[in-house]
């Protein structure tokens, strides 16, 4: 009797390129051998054996690994038996429907085409799984022979449950369905979802296809409904087909125009009214008219008037887009309206000729509202003009100014980067007694200007008992790349992870004396405050290795996030001392079975631990040849499948003979084959130009010398 083969014999024989080899093996005892060899055969090139061992096991044997290989093989003739497949498998419990299906789609061709069309008068009735399934595939093939069986199915499935078959619909993107996908775009339907999807099938048409052809009522009042649907997303997405025509742009406007007289109109609501203004900012071009004085007027109108934050919003979008700097005057003037001035110094800021004059007479000027001197300091911050920047650093004196507008100066300094202002504003963010606002804002902008001599008092800010101000120290110290300002964030991150009802945990670097008067984070922020300085130690780069490579070894007391945090500002850095700490993490071991019994605030926050899936991801990235030693590490019997397909994926990566050497000794003392061990033995075997056909094991350069064949 014939030795039965192992899962390392596989991986002589795919190195050998033996055909025969693992076409028997394709019906050995051994289940993972069996399975592992129907996985192989599909990396096969003109190999007819291959094929018909594939067709058999397709009938009986790893079905499911057959269906995938010949679809990798895009072996038509494999076709009527996937069609039969999927058929039984509406009614069956064996779950082959998906790689049916996706061995269907990758073969293609009008035969698949017509047998998944033959399978449409099937849908109302089959299971839920199988039904998405022939969708998807028709979808996936942009079948036009579908649109027909679609259309008939799609009434078997309203009300309730046409949603798919209409996004398939769209996917094909045939317009004999738009009349169709205008009917449900316009008949309201319990499922708010499939007016949803019908009007993203009809912005999907090709434009060649819009307008269409529908006799009556046009596409254009069809698309009324859909426009002021409830639905923010169906509205957006109407309103942009209206816009595809001149008829539908008229509308639009007049959606404007009715809206201005009688606010309380239903057929103009303020969502309806906010997506034509939406629409004009996004294609101002597209609205173009040799007159448009009426539209500017009607645009500032809802700026002015119109009672719903968002509208106001929108036309300030559109009257800036659509009117460029002749919309400077309005929206000065709405600088005053507190609820969107953030929006509206943004879009003076960006004007072609930004009303410098303007903003500087509502900063300085008597008699502004908070509102105006608010919204012209962040304008003015925005445009980086010299001219701002001089006006608002002046601003910066006024000491009796409201908050509100402070802290807008503040923040215009910070944008700005002046740093000129870096002094004053250091001042303030030390000075306890000004608001907690003003110096929180104060020590933002510091990291934003990012002076080097005013790292101290961001460092002293970062101990504040204030909650504000140690948030935005906390940010800000990552503008400044030194080993102070990581210590001091390392710091953070260990106090706010470890137990506070013990003994101080240790740091990784020495610690700061605490400054006078302060006292370090509080326990019932620190999660925040681990995030922001985790961002900042990733912002500061090199400096910071050495205090994320420390972090890395009490990873267990990190939430996921965090943990997450931690390996993706470790993976910035692409040294081995990096590679080595992303090691360790992706190898660590399962936590015990009684991990989880521990007492509040002794340490580990989760029985997990989420650092080795994010690691290992992380080391998939890191192929070059320095990291080939700790990538083999991950190979031993001790870590965990994740941390050894990243390993293998890294090496294959790297892609030298000692690399592939590795990855073979592992794949044959492997007990369990995944699809991950396959690619890898066969990328390994490509790369040694053995294929797996007539032409195994030859010299690939030949192939074309008539002599070379059998």
């Amino acid at each position: 009797m014939e030795q039965e083969s192992s899962l390392a014999d596989l991986v002589r024989m795919r190195l050998d390129g033996d055909v025969a080899g693992l076409c028997r093996a394709t019906r050995s005892e051994v289940l993972d051998v069996r399975l592992s060899a129907t996985t192989f055969l599909g990396g096969s090139t003109d190999s007819p054996e291959a094929v018909e061992t594939l067709l058999t096991c397709l009938r009986r044997g790893p079905r499911s690994q057959a269906a995938d290989a010949l679809g990798k093989l895009r072996e038509h003739r494999a076709v009527p038996g996937l069609l039969r497949m999927l058929a039984a498998s509406r009614a069956a419990h064996e779950q082959l429907e998906k790689p049916a299906v996706d061995a269907l789609v990758a073969i293609g061709g009008p035969q698949v085409v017509r047998g998944l069309v033959e399978l449409c008068g099937q849908l109302a009735t089959g299971r839920g799984y199988w039904t998405v399934r022939v969708l998807d595939a028709l979808a996936a093939l942009r079948a036009p022979e579908a649109v027909t069986p679609l259309l008939a199915a799609l009434w078997a499935y309203l009300p309730g449950r046409a949603e798919h078959v209409v996004r398939t619909l769209g996917a094909i993107g045939d317009p004999r369905a738009t009349s169709a996908l205008l009917v449900l775009a316009h008949t309201p339907a319990p499922d708010s979802h499939v007016r949803r999807a019908a009007v993203t099938a009809l912005h999907a048409l090709p434009d060649i296809d819009w307008p269409t052809a529908h006799p009556w009522p046009s596409a254009e009042t069809l698309l009324h409904a859909p426009q002021r649907d409830p639905d923010p997303e169906t509205a957006r997405l109407a309103t942009a087909l209206l816009a595809r025509t001149e008829d539908g742009r008229n509308h639009l406007w007049d959606v404007l125009r009715r809206a201005s007289r009688s606010p309380h109109d239903p057929e103009c609501p303020p969502h309806a009214v906010a997506a034509v203004c939406a629409r004009v900012a996004e294609e101002p071009d597209v609205f173009a008219v040799p007159d448009p004085d009426e539209y500017h007027a009607l645009l500032r109108h809802h700026l002015r008037e119109s009672k719903a934050p968002t509208v106001r919003r929108t036309a300030a979008q559109a009257l800036s887009a659509y009117a460029g700097a002749a919309a400077s005057g309005a929206l000065l003037e709405a600088l005053a309206d507190a609820h969107i001035g953030d929006t509206v110094a943004d879009l003076a800021a960006r004007l072609p000729d930004p009303p410098l004059q303007g903003l500087l007479g509502l900063l300085t000027g008597a008699g502004r509202t908070v509102a105006q001197r608010r919204g012209a300091a962040r304008a003015l911050g925005a445009t980086g003009h010299p001219v701002a920047a001089s006006a608002v650093l002046s601003a910066l004196a006024e000491a009796a100014a409201p908050t509100a507008v402070r802290t807008a100066v503040i923040d215009a300094l910070g944008a700005l980067r002046l740093l000129e202002a870096a002094a004053p504003l250091a001042a303030l963010a030390e000075d306890e007694e000004q608001p907690g606002t003003v110096r929180a804002r104060a020590v933002r902008s510091l990291g934003l200007i990012g002076a080097p001599h005013t790292l101290p008092v961001v460092l002293a800010c970062a101990r504040s008992p204030h909650e504000a101000v140690r948030a935005r120290a906390v940010a800000a110290l990552g503008a400044f790349p030194v080993a102070e300002a990581a210590r001091a964030l390392g710091e953070i991150v260990t106090y706010s992870t470890g137990p506070h009802d013990t003994a101080p945990s240790s740091t990784p670097a020495e610690p700061h004396d605490t400054a006078p008067g302060t006292t370090p984070a509080e326990p019932h922020d620190t999660p925040e405050l681990a995030r922001a300085a985790l961002h900042a130690l990733h912002r500061i780069g090199a400096p910071a290795l050495p205090v994320l490579v420390a972090l890395a070894d009490g990873v267990d007391d990190l939430s996921e996030d965090l943990a997450d945090r931690l390996v993706a500002a470790l993976a910035a850095h692409p040294g081995a001392e990096a590679t080595a700490a992303l090691v360790r993490l992706a190898a660590a071991p399962e936590p015990p079975w009684d991990a989880g019994r521990v007492k509040p605030g002794a340490g580990r926050l989760s029985t997990l631990r989420p650092a080795r899936e994010a690691a290992s991801l992380a080391l998939t990235e890191r192929g070059t040849p320095d990291c080939l030693t700790p990538l083999t590490s991950l190979l031993g019997p001790d870590s965990w499948s994740g941390a050894q397909e990243a390993a293998v994926r890294a090496l294959l990566e790297i892609g030298t003979g000692e690399a592939h050497e590795h990855v073979l000794a592992y794949c044959r003392r492997a007990e369990h084959f995944y699809d991950w061990h396959v690619e890898a033995v066969n990328a390994i075997a490509e790369a040694r130009g053995v294929g797996l056909g007539p032409w195994a094991g030859r010299d690939l350069t030949r192939r074309a010398d008539p002599s070379d064949r059998p």
